[in-house]
C-alpha cells in the first residue's frame, strides 16, 4: 500500500459516504433504536477543540452501536439565539441573522471533517421561525395552564440603558455595555411557574435515571425542599405581624432578634422616624449588591435596627426587628428569626451588634452556662431555658413536641418551602424568540392566536436598548389589532431566555420539518427517551433542570409518556492548552483542530482525544501524544502488507477474543481511553508476526473503525472490497456496515476477575485481570490507571494492601 496520507484518504471517504448517503437515518427502521445526544453547540464561528472532544469521542459509541445493528440517531444542530450575535451585530454592523447563519455554514463544513454519523436532514437551528414558532406555542400552553405569568422580581438593573442584565453581563458590579453601576431593582417580567413542578423535579433515591451523582445533588440542593413551620410574630403596638419560616422551631425560646430583607413589604411600615434615614441608606447600599454577594458565606453580616419590635409568642418577650441584606426577599418569607445561642451566623451578628444571646440547647440536661464564643454555640443536645420543654433531646424529640405546641396554639402552621424560584424568561434583547403576547387597553393581556404563529422577528438596525428593549423601535411591528376586540394594541417587545430554546430541542430533532404540530407523538414515542446524553458539567442546574421541567409539562399535555428524557447522562471533561491553562487567544495557547487535522488527520485527532484519559478528565493538550497516535495509525496502515493465510495460534485467538471483549465493554462503559490501549496492545502483538491471518486483521479493523473511520475504510476497501459476503448492504461494502465482532468466551483462556483499586479505602477504579495475578503485577497494572494516577498525584504509597482476585488498596 502507498504511504499513509490522511488528507487524501479522509477527503475521499467523506465524499463517498455523502454520495452514497451511508449514514442516512430511517426512524421507521425495525431495528432497536439508540438515541445518542450531544448538547447542541452555539454557532460561534469556529469549531474549537472542545467541540471535537464533545462530539467526536461519543461518535465512537454511536458507531459501535450502529455496527451492533442498532438504528442509531446522533443529530447535530445549533443553539443560535443569544447575546453574542447581538454583540457581533453591534461590532461589525451586520444583522445577527447574517452573522449567525454565516457561522453555521462554516461550522457545518468543519463538522464534516470529524467523520460523524449524523444526518443533516435532522438538523435544528433554534433561531429559525420553523423552530421558535414552537417556543411560542409552548409559551401559550403554559399561559393557558396558568404556568406563564407576569410578575416582579429583584433583577440586575442598568439605570442608564434602562434594562435588566443577566448575571454574566455584570462586570465588577457595572453594566458591560455602558459601564454604569448596576443596582438591584424590582422589575416586571414574564415567568414560568417551575415552582409548581418543584416536588416532581426532585430526584428520588435511587434516581429514576442514570445521571451523575453530582448533578442530582446540585439539582436537589437548588430546588431546596425544606419542611418546617411558618411562625407568626405580632408587631408590638400594631396590628401587623411578621411570618417566619424555620426548620428549627425547637429554638424559638432563644429568639433575641428578627431580620427582614431590604425588600420586605413591611419594612417601610416597621421603620420608625428615628431610624428612617439609616434604614433607607442601607437599602440603597443593598440594591448595589447581587444576590450572590449578599448570600456569600465569606461576607461579613451587616444590618440596621428599624426601631420596631415583635412579640415572641411563646414567652411574650419583645424582639428587636433589624434589616440585613443577607436575607433575600424571595427566599421563604423574606424574614428570619435570630437565635444566636444555636446558630453560628446568628451568633456573629449578635456579637457584632451587642444583641442578647440566650442558650436554649445545652450539651447536658439543665446546662446554664452562657454562650460566650462560637465554640459555645450548640445546634443539638438538650433543650434548656425553654419552660415546659426543658430536658427534651434536640432535635429528635424537641422539634416535634414544640412544633405541635406552636400549631395547637395557632401561632404557626406546617409549611414546605422550596429554594427554587420561578423561571424568569423575559429578556430585553433583540436576538431571541418574541413573546407571543399583545397588550390591549380594553382587554389587558391577550395571547396571540396559535394560527398566527410564528410571531416573527422584524428586521431592525439598532440593537441597543436605549432605555427600552430594541424591539420597541420597530413601531410598525409593535402596532397590532387586538385579537379579542379589534382595537389598536401593542405587541410584547421582550424576547425569551435562550434556555427556552435548549429545553426541548432533543424532541424536535426527531421531526424538525413538521409545521402542523410541535412533533409527531408516534415518532417521539418510538425513539425516546434519549439513551445517552453527553454534555458539560456546567449545565447541572440551568439547562438540564429546565429541560426536565419542560418534559414533565409535555407529559401533562399528553405529548410524551415519561418523566425523565434521558436514561443516562455523561459529563465530558475539558481540554486545556499545552501550558495547562484554559485555551485563550490572549494566552496564545489555543490548539486549532483544523490545523491538527491538516497535519495529522481527523482519525488521529479523534483517537488522541479518546486516548488522553477518562472522558471526564481536565487535562492539557500534549503535542507528543497526538504524534504517538498518528504513528500508531501509520503502523496499522503498514500492517496491511502482512495479511495472508497464516494459521492463528492459540495465543493469537486469545489476544483477539480478549480485545473484542475489552473494547466492547470499555466503549459501552465510556472508557474510551482503555479501549484504545487494548487496540494498541493488540497491534504490538500483531506487529511481531511475519504474517497475519486475514480474519484476524478484519476483526482488528472492525474494532478500530469507530475510532478511526477513514483509515479503516480505506484499508478495508483495498484489501477486502466487494468480495465480502457478510456485508449487510452488498451494493456498498463499507466497513461501517459490517457486524461488530463478538468474542468467544472459550477462546479467551485464563479466567478474568474484576480487581477493585482503592486509595485510602476509597474506590478509584476497577480493572479486569487474570485470576491468580500476583501482587507485583496487580500493583503495576493498578498504578497505570489514569484515575489512580490522577488521585495519587505525586504521592507515593507508603503501604499496599492486596487481596488476591479482589482488591488492591494504596495507603498514602
Amino acid at each position: 500500500m502507498d504511504k499513509y496520507e490522511p488528507a487524501r484518504v479522509e477527503k475521499k471517504w467523506r465524499e463517498q459516504w455523502a454520495k452514497d448517503r451511508l449514514y442516512k437515518v430511517n426512524l421507521n427502521d425495525s431495528k432497536p433504536k439508540y438515541y445518542l445526544l450531544v448538547e447542541l453547540p452555539y454557532p460561534s464561528g469556529d469549531l474549537h477543540m472542545g467541540h471535537w472532544f464533545a462530539f467526536s469521542v461519543p461518535d465512537i459509541l454511536a458507531r459501535m452501536k450502529r455496527m451492533q445493528d442498532y438504528n442509531v440517531f446522533e443529530p447535530v444542530g445549533f443553539d443560535a439565539f443569544g447575546l453574542p450575535a447581538e454583540n457581533a451585530a453591534i461590532r461589525w454592523k451586520i444583522h445577527p441573522r447574517e452573522w449567525t447563519f454565516g457561522n453555521i455554514e462554516k461550522m457545518k463544513a468543519q463538522f464534516s471533517t470529524m467523520g460523524l454519523i449524523n444526518d443533516w436532514d435532522y438538523e435544528v437551528i433554534t433561531c429559525s421561525p420553523e423552530y421558535y414558532k414552537w417556543n411560542q406555542w409552548i409559551f401559550l400552553k403554559l399561559y393557558e395552564k396558568g404556568l406563564a405569568y407576569r410578575g416582579k422580581i429583584l433583577s440586575n438593573w442598568c439605570p442608564v440603558d434602562q434594562t435588566v442584565l443577566a448575571n454574566e453581563n455584570v462586570e465588577n458590579g457595572k453594566c458591560w455595555r455602558c459601564g454604569a453601576e448596576v443596582v438591584q431593582k424590582e422589575v416586571e417580567q414574564w415567568f414560568f411557574k417551575i415552582t409548581d413542578y418543584a416536588e416532581r423535579l426532585l430526584w428520588e433515591d435511587p434516581p429514576q435515571a442514570d445521571w451523575p451523582r453530582s448533578l442530582i445533588e446540585s439539582q436537589n440542593n437548588w430546588i431546596g425542599k425544606s419542611k418546617g413551620l411558618e411562625i407568626e410574630f405580632k408587631v408590638k403596638d400594631g396590628e401587623a405581624s411578621v411570618r417566619v419560616f424555620t426548620k428549627f422551631p425547637e429554638t424559638i425560646f432563644g429568639v433575641t432578634y428578627m431580620v427582614l430583607a431590604p425588600e420586605h413589604p413591611l419594612l417601610s411600615k416597621l421603620t420608625t422616624t428615628k431610624y428612617e434615614e439609616r434604614v433607607n441608606k442601607y437599602i440603597k447600599q443593598a440594591q448595589r449588591k447581587s444576590e450572590l454577594e449578599r448570600t456569600s458565606l465569606e461576607k461579613k453580616k451587616t444590618g440596621v435596627f428599624t426601631g420596631s419590635y415583635v412579640i415572641n409568642p411563646v414567652n411574650g418577650k419583645e424582639v428587636p426587628v433589624w434589616v440585613s441584606d443577607y436575607v433575600i426577599g424571595t427566599y421563604g418569607t423574606g424574614a428570619v428569626m435570630g437565635v444566636p445561642g444555636s446558630d453560628i451566623r446568628d451568633f456573629h451578628f449578635a456579637e457584632e451588634y451587642d444583641i442578647e444571646v440566650i442558650r436554649v440547647i445545652g450539651s447536658k440536661v439543665g446546662e446554664q452556662s452562657q454562650v460566650l464564643t462560637e465554640k459555645d454555640v450548640l445546634e443539638e443536645g438538650y433543650i434548656v431555658n425553654s419552660g415546659q420543654f426543658d430536658d427534651l433531646a434536640s432535635p429528635e424529640i424537641a422539634n416535634e413536641k414544640i412544633s405541635e405546641f406552636l400549631v395547637k396554639n395557632g401561632w404557626a402552621e406546617v409549611k414546605v418551602n422550596y429554594h427554587v424560584h420561578d423561571w424568569s424568561v423575559s429578556r430585553q434583547r433583540y436576538w431571541g424568540t418574541p413573546i407571543p403576547i399583545i397588550y390591549c387597553d380594553n382587554c389587558g393581556i391577550v395571547p396571540v392566536s396559535e394560527k398566527d404563529l410564528p410571531v416573527e422577528l422584524p428586521d431592525i438596525s439598532d440593537y441597543q436598548p436605549h432605555g427600552k428593549p430594541p424591539l420597541a423601535t420597530a413601531e410598525d411591528w409593535v402596532k397590532v389589532k387586538c385579537p379579542s376586540c379589534g382595537e389598536e394594541a401593542k405587541r410584547e417587545v421582550e424576547t425569551m431566555d435562550t434556555f427556552v430554546d435548549s429545553a426541548w430541542y432533543f424532541l424536535r430533532y426527531l421531526d424538525p420539518k413538521n409545521d402542523k404540530e410541535i412533533f409527531d407523538k408516534g415518532v417521539v414515542s418510538n425513539f425516546t427517551p434519549v439513551d445517552i446524553y453527553f454534555g458539560g458539567a456546567e449545565h447541572s442546574v440551568g439547562h438540564t433542570l429546565y429541560s426536565r421541567f419542560f418534559v414533565k409539562f409535555f407529559k401533562d399535555l399528553g405529548l410524551v409518556g415519561y418523566e425523565e428524557y434521558a436514561q443516562k447522562r455523561v459529563h465530558h471533561g475539558v481540554i486545556l492548552g499545552p501550558d495547562g491553562s484554559r485555551m485563550s487567544k490572549s494566552k496564545g495557547n489555543v490548539v486549532n483542530p483544523d490545523e491538527q487535522v491538516e497535519k495529522y488527520g481527523a482519525d488521529a485527532v479523534r483517537m488522541y482525544l479518546a486516548f488522553m484519559g477518562p472522558y471526564d478528565l481536565v487535562a492539557p493538550w500534549n503535542p507528543s501524544g497526538i504524534k504517538g497516535v498518528y504513528h500508531f495509525l501509520e503502523r496499522v496502515w503498514r500492517l496491511g502488507d502482512s495479511v495472508g493465510e497464516a494459521e492463528m495460534s492459540d495465543e493469537d485467538k486469545r489476544m483477539m477474543n480478549r480485545a473484542i471483549k475489552k473494547v466492547t465493554e470499555d466503549v459501552e462503559d465510556i472508557k474510551f481511553n482503555t479501549a484504545v490501549s487494548t487496540l494498541m496492545e493488540w497491534l504490538n502483538h500483531l506487529m511481531k508476526k511475519d504474517s497475519i491471518n486475514k480474519s484476524e486483521f478484519e476483526t482488528f479493523l472492525r474494532l478500530l473503525a469507530p475510532f478511526a473511520p477513514h483509515i479503516t475504510e480505506e484499508i478495508w476497501q483495498n484489501l477486502f472490497g466487494n468480495s465480502k459476503s457478510k456485508t449487510r448492504n452488498p451494493k456498498f461494502s463499507s466497513i461501517h456496515n459490517e457486524k461488530w465482532p463478538e468474542f468467544d468466551e472459550s477462546q479467551i483462556g485464563a479466567k478474568t476477575v474484576t480487581l477493585i483499586v482503592q486509595i485510602n479505602g476509597r474506590v478509584r477504579d476497577k480493572v479486569q485481570v487474570e485470576a491468580g495475578i500476583n501482587q507485583k503485577e496487580a500493583e503495576k497494572l493498578a498504578l497505570s490507571l489514569a484515575d489512580v494516577q490522577k488521585n495519587l498525584g505525586k504521592k507515593a504509597p507508603r503501604k499496599v494492601i492486596y487481596v488476591q482476585d479482589r482488591l488492591v488498596n494504596f495507603v498514602v
